[in-house]
């Protein structure tokens, strides 16, 4: 047998090999992802958007070569859309300029962004914002957005001051020890407003409650566990190192669900319509926010495009930010930016009650 065709085989096993691999690998994380909260159901929230990425290349590969073996990952594929939706969107949905007068009086926008307590090195001339009031691009952009409400996560209690348009306004309290601070800025006068603490972290939950078009609207603002985990420790280099990493993830991931527990008897003592915003810390694929989104839309799955990247970990894309609203709700945008300030990136959407 010549060496050329020893190679082609060995390629072939190797192909084989790697296609009941990848299968199995998300199979097996489409189901640890709704089983566990551990460091290994943590990997899969990630990872899996890749998995299903390499089911489709081999998938189609072994179809086009007319090998039954497609089948394998094909059921892989299947499995994942029965669980999530697609991480990636085409919706073409026309966005709103949200400073026009034009704007109409029935539809709301919400801004929510987690902007790491204002504190950056950014120079406010790098961008092309109408307004540049500040030498905040921070405030400048939200102020630029003009929504009828945006929520903050990791406010900075100073630059309340910026925001005059927004004659109601509410804040977690800055006294608070060991607590990271949130804010919700609206055109619309509450009509209720409160903190919900989660014990034993440095992050909580706020809502506020107004009246739309008639309409009682409870709109929440979350901030969900953080891994609060130092850059020294993604040196795999020590055992111990990784230890305390795969530890602070795993602690980090069963707070999250006791915290998504608490929001969520906290929605279902109250029967007026919903709108769940904020940082979960969390991508679509774990079971922290496949609770939260219950029945609910979210807006970037019906209106987004693209990736909808809200933070990046090594350059690698994720969806941490969210805006989710009930179904009595009709969506009409979702915008996704990237500015590069803060950690994270902000998401905008507009809706309108049907």
């Amino acid at each position: 047998m010549s060496s050329i065709k020893r190679l082609k085989i060995s390629i072939k096993k190797l192909g084989l090999a790697l296609t009941v691999l990848l299968s199995f690998l998300l199979v097996f994380g489409c189901i640890i992802v709704f089983l566990s909260n551990s460091f290994v159901s943590f990997v899969f929230t990630i990872i899996i958007p890749t998995l299903l990425v390499l089911n489709l290349i081999f998938g189609v590969y072994w179809l086009f070569r007319k090998k039954k073996i497609f089948l394998l990952s094909f059921c892989g594929v299947l499995l994942y859309f029965i669980c999530f939706d697609s991480f990636y969107q085409f919706n073409t949905s026309v966005t709103s300029d949200f400073s026009s007068t034009s704007l109409k009086l029935d539809t709301l926008s919400i801004l929510s962004y987690n902007t790491n307590g204002f504190k950056h090195d950014i120079d406010v001339n790098d961008f092309d914002d109408s307004i540049k009031d500040t030498n905040d691009p921070i405030v400048n952009f939200i102020k630029n957005k003009n929504t009828d409400v945006f929520c903050i996560q990791e406010f900075s209690a100073i630059k309340y001051k910026y925001f005059n348009d927004y004659p109601y306004w509410y804040k977690t309290n800055i006294f608070t020890k060991n607590k990271s601070v949130m804010a919700i800025f609206s055109k619309y006068p509450f009509i209720d407003k409160g903190y919900i603490n989660f014990p034993n972290s440095h992050n909580g939950a706020m809502f506020v409650d107004l009246t739309f078009n008639k309409e009682v609207i409870r709109i929440y603002n979350l901030h969900l566990e953080s891994f609060r985990v130092p850059v020294k420790l993604y040196d795999f280099s020590e055992t111990r190192i990784y230890n305390s990493l795969t530890s602070r993830i795993t602690k980090a991931e069963k707070i999250r669900k006791e915290q998504v527990s608490i929001i969520m008897n906290h929605i279902n003592e109250f029967k007026g319509k919903v709108i769940i915003s904020g940082d979960f810390n969390s991508t679509q694929f774990s079971s922290v926010y496949n609770i939260l989104k219950d029945s609910k839309k979210d807006t970037f799955i019906e209106a987004g495009s693209g990736l909808g990247t809200t933070y990046k970990l090594f350059n690698y894309p994720l969806r941490l930010d969210y805006i989710l609203v009930d179904d009595s709700f009709e969506i009409l945008s979702h915008q996704n930016f990237d500015l590069k300030i803060s950690d994270h990136e902000p998401i905008l959407a507009t809706f309108k009650i049907k």
